[in-house]
């Protein structure tokens, strides 16, 4: 079951029937990825995360395969994925100035 807060999105050339980008206050958390060239499925995870080298890749056995680990692991990491979310929020707000 996805967490509260969490939401799927279709982004790029995904159907509003396969949304395929999971976000977080409108932060992307991980994104499923459909293979061009032979068509299988793939998800970026921690997307949240600026350095790409900080982000896990996993193939996926198919589209709804993929959407229910995603959710699984989002319910498993939630914590750390909100805390990630707000300090990189916090991050983007414009400091003020006295």
């Amino acid at each position: 079951m996805l967490p509260p807060d969490f939401r799927w999105h279709s982004v790029g050339t995904a159907t509003f029937d396969q949304p395929n980008s999971l976000l977080l206050d409108s932060t992307e958390v991980l994104r499923l990825h459909r293979r061009i060239n032979d068509g299988t499925w793939w998800v970026s995870l921690n997307n949240q995360r600026g350095d790409w080298n900080l982000r896990k890749h996993r193939d996926c056995s198919s589209y709804e395969q993929g959407k229910a680990g995603a959710e699984l692991w989002a319910e498993r990491h939630q914590a750390r994925l909100r805390a990630e979310v707000d300090q990189r929020i916090k991050g983007l707000r414009p400091t003020s100035r006295s």
